[in-house]
């Protein structure tokens, strides 16, 4: 038979409190899960990891279709979570954004995400009122990440 992994018990519940969106970029998954384990202290929460992160629900009116699905999943994890809080996370050197596949990537990137976040969070406290909505931007310098609030 082959041997099985089994996690130590954990206590959980149902409900997460809390939704997080970040970028699936394997350089930074290892940062953003200590970041939001240790800095943060959240043990339990609802993930969304998906290429450039938030932006995905940014995209109406270059991808219809594209972004009525990201909010479908945002309304579905709301559905069942109920969260108090949604955190939003950007990073350095982002790939997906940099690609430029789906929108001409003019000017500096960093603005670009950063009006995307704010843009996201408008739409987040427009949609879901009773939760707050914090914004966050990660650089890797000498192999560790630096997460600033915005």
């Amino acid at each position: 038979m082959a041997e099985l992994y089994r996690t130590a018990p954990l206590e959980t519940t149902e409900r997460a409190a809390t939704v997080v969106v970040h970028c699936s970029d394997p350089r930074y998954q290892p940062h953003f899960h200590d970041f939001l384990r240790q800095h943060l202290k959240l043990d339990h929460y609802a993930l969304v990891a998906v290429p450039g992160g938030s932006q995905f629900l940014t995209l109406a009116e270059y991808l219809p279709k594209f972004s009525w699905v990201g909010w479908r999943w945002f309304k579905f994890l709301v559905g069942i979570t109920r969260p108090e809080r949604f955190i939003l996370i950007a990073h350095d050197d982002c790939l997906w954004y940099k690609d430029g596949r789906f929108w001409s990537p003019a000017g500096d990137l960093r603005q670009q995400q950063v009006r995307d976040l704010a843009g996201v969070r408008a739409e987040l406290a427009e949609r879901f009122p009773a939760a707050r909505v914090e914004l966050y931007y990660a650089r890797l310098h000498d192999g560790r990440a630096a997460f600033e609030a915005l």
